[in-house]
């Protein structure tokens, strides 16, 4: 057995990862975000508390090329630049690291994955007495592991962290961990844009490997003949496609033998300073961590020191919002239900989706050559630069009220939709983005995800700040519910042969919570009554129904008449004279949303109607912008954090029901307020009517809870069941 750990980080792949498991509107006291951070500093401190390590090395990529860029100039081509909000957090994390004094790797031209490579593959030759950890969630890594070296998955909620052996390599994937590589030379990787043998595809990739093992043996058969047990079509890939399989191979081979300088004894976790670390700590705003330190123990004083009044406020918030209440128990039932949900997946109609994607290809296109006919000149509408010189250099657009960032005026979503009216330029923009985004985000990346059973995979957390359930890898929340183009991708949703779907959507959940919440009398006479209640919001006011239904959800989210005006396009003066006009009609609410702020401000925190607490220190800041935006969440906590919990105790409930009522059917998806099920066509109408009643009952508010419910054989395609 070993004698010593040494635990070597994947410090990039960790940022990453980081980012997006932890808010990203967590910011320190100067504004600056530092979710990514926090999460790099939480996962890193937690590693170390649970896995014990004797020694600590991290490995960071370097700017610039590689050697993969020389051997492939498009490797990882097709990856995003970084969020402007991560940018600037990449140095403090090394900053971070530098303080506590942990040894660092890097090395110009290879990547920290060669790093890791190299360094647990020198333990394994000249130190058996020490085990190698390595921290990420990159799957190229699991290549490295051995029975020397493993590699640990750091957890996204509700799943548990993966340590994974030899043995856990072969269960999830079929194949050894070396054979990850022979993997990707087979099937590629589109998030490192490694080509692979184009048309081949997860299943396919590891029946090969298991039938011949590496893709040398694979070509030396195939060479001798045709290969007995492999379709003709497979084998033409092959032969097609034998040299980007060997390109593939190279590219996705970590280094193991890298010429750096690499001393175990310099590793050693004792000689770690977490110390240092308290003062940057301070300026951050990362009181929570102080405990969390390696060897927290001998800072317990330091730290009481170090800050203020202030913190220590705070903390004592974030203490008490963090003791057990009725939503933390909600939370703790929901997550054997939603492991479930992602254990099932939801079938994917693949061929539809890659019908789909030749056409959104074709219409992309097309949209492309209307835009440089309409600019009279060629330009690449995905960059923002050139987007801004044809808008406001070439075509004139004035840009008076237009907002101006460090590259120029700004060409967000919300500026071409103000001038896109006037200039079909801008409205033919936003079509392009949106159908580029959604052929990138959805059409092609769940062709590649799916199971040998056509399903695809989510995961699921009850983590967002409101604690609302969020949907990653892939966010299957994100498709739009009301454009025609998120329509087609819906319809790539589908069931088995006998089975539908079944969907349950709350109506006006957030606003039904604001009138129990309130106590509003107009509010509660007007859902009491069973009408439409943006109509009679409408009547009430005098407006039209669509501007009825904006002031009654943006009041719900703290807009003020900034945010009016802009919504409902008019000018500021307008929009406080609806403002006020609302709150003449609804002045139980307005007395309710200011006592939830004043509320807020007193405690330093916001609560949910079953106890859910989250700190708002942001509320005294000096700076406007970030206490308008803490404003504007502490308002809006506890009505949609209230219309979170409703939904999750729903799906408790109808995870019981389902059990005790014998049915097959299984909740596939949720989505905001919307769940969705699939169930065998002869159980709909049954399964239909306890969804309805169980989501109608989670919870019993002053005010009904209606929901509708819908079936069909694909999620863009239902119609409403009757009673």
């Amino acid at each position: 057995m070993a004698e010593k750990t040494l635990l070597i980080v994947d410090g990039n792949a960790l940022i990453y990862r980081a980012y997006h498991a932890f808010p990203k509107n967590l910011t320190a006291p100067d504004g600056s975000p530092v979710g990514a951070t926090f999460g790099f500093c939480r996962i890193l401190f937690g590693a170390i508390r649970n896995l014990k390590p004797t020694h600590l090395a991290i490995a960071f990529d370097l700017p610039g090329p590689t050697f993969r860029h020389e051997m492939f100039a498009d490797y990882k081509g097709t990856r995003s630049a970084m969020p402007e909000d991560l940018v600037s957090q990449v140095p403090v994390v090394h900053e971070i690291v530098e303080t506590m004094e942990a040894p660092i790797f890097t090395h110009e031209g290879l990547e920290a994955d060669d790093m890791i490579g190299t360094i647990s593959r020198l333990l394994e030759e000249k130190h058996s007495e020490v085990r190698t950890i390595i921290l990420s969630s990159d799957q190229d890594l699991l290549q490295l592991v051995t029975e020397q070296t493993l590699m640990y998955a750091p957890a996204v909620l509700p799943k548990k962290p993966t340590l994974f052996t030899v043995k856990e390599v072969q269960e999830k994937y079929g194949f050894d961990p070396i054979q990850m590589i022979e993997y990707k030379a087979l099937r590629g990787d589109p998030s490192d844009n490694i080509p692979g043998v184009k048309g081949i595809g997860e299943v396919t990739a590891t029946q090969l490997l298991k039938q011949f093992g590496t893709i040398d043996a694979l070509y030396k058969a195939l060479a001798k003949g045709p290969l007995e047990g492999v379709k003709t079509g497979v084998q033409d890939k092959l032969k097609e496609h034998e040299a980007d399989a060997r390109l593939s191979h190279k590219l996705a081979t970590i280094t193991t033998d890298a010429k750096i300088s690499f001393s175990l004894d310099n590793c050693r976790l004792e000689l770690l300073q977490p110390e240092n670390l308290v003062d940057l700590f301070r300026k951050l705003g990362f009181k929570s961590l102080i405990e969390e330190l390696p060897g927290s123990h001998k800072l317990a004083a330091t730290a009481a020191d170090v800050f203020g009044e202030k913190e220590e406020a705070l903390a004592a918030v974030e203490e008490e919002a963090h003791e057990e209440c009725e939503s933390d128990r909600i939370d703790a039932s929901l997550a054997p239900v939603l492991r479930t949900m992602e254990d099932y997946g939801v079938k994917i109609d693949v061929p539809y989706l890659a019908k789909l994607e030749a056409e959104f290809t074709t219409e992309i296109g097309t949209i492309t050559a209307e835009l440089q006919e309409l600019a009279g000149q060629p330009f690449n509408p995905d960059s923002p630069q050139q987007v801004g010189f044809i808008l406001y250099d070439v075509m004139k657009i004035p840009t008076t009220h237009i907002r101006k960032g460090k590259t120029g005026f700004t060409t967000d979503a919300d500026t071409l939709t103000k001038i896109a009216e006037e200039h079909p330029i801008a409205a033919l923009l936003l079509t392009y983005r949106e159908k580029t985004k959604l052929l990138n985000t959805y059409i092609k990346p769940l062709q590649e995800i799916v199971d040998k059973k056509g399903r695809v995979h989510t995961s699921y957390a009850p983590d967002t700040s409101t604690g609302r359930v969020s949907s990653r890898n892939p966010n299957l929340q994100n498709i739009p519910t009301k454009s025609e183009q998120g329509r087609r991708i819906r319809k790539a949703f589908i069931t088995e042969k006998g089975w539908c779907l079944i969907s349950a959507d709350y109506s006006q959940i957030e606003l039904r919570v604001a009138a129990h919440l309130s106590g509003d009398a107009a509010l509660i006479e007007a859902f009491n009554t069973g009408g439409d209640f943006h109509k009679e919001t409408a009547e009430k006011m005098g407006v039209d129904r669509r501007t009825a239904k904006i002031i009654n959800f943006s009041i719900l989210y703290g807009k003020g008449a900034y945010g009016f005006s802009q919504d409902l396009n008019i000018s500021v003066d307008e929009a406080k004279k609806y403002i006020e006009q609302y709150f003449k009609t609804f002045s139980g609410l307005r007395t309710y949303l200011d006592k939830v702020l004043n509320d807020a401000r007193t405690n330093g925190y916001g609560e949910t109607l079953f106890g859910r607490k989250r700190p708002f220190p942001n509320l005294t800041a000096g700076n406007y912008n970030l206490r308008s935006a803490a404003e504007r969440e502490a308002l809006n906590l506890p009505i949609q954090g209230t219309a979170a919990e409703i939904l999750k105790k729903a799906m408790c409930s109808l995870d019981n029901r389902l059990k005790e009522s014998g049915s097959k059917a299984r909740m596939i998806l949720t989505v905001h307020d919307e769940l969705v099920l699939e169930a065998p066509e002869k159980e709909a109408q049954a399964i239909a009517a306890i969804l309805k009643e169980t989501m109608e009952t989670a919870v019993q508010l002053i005010v009904p809870v209606f929901v509708e419910a819908k079936t069909g054989s694909n999620w863009a395609e239902m119609t409403p069941i009757e009673n």
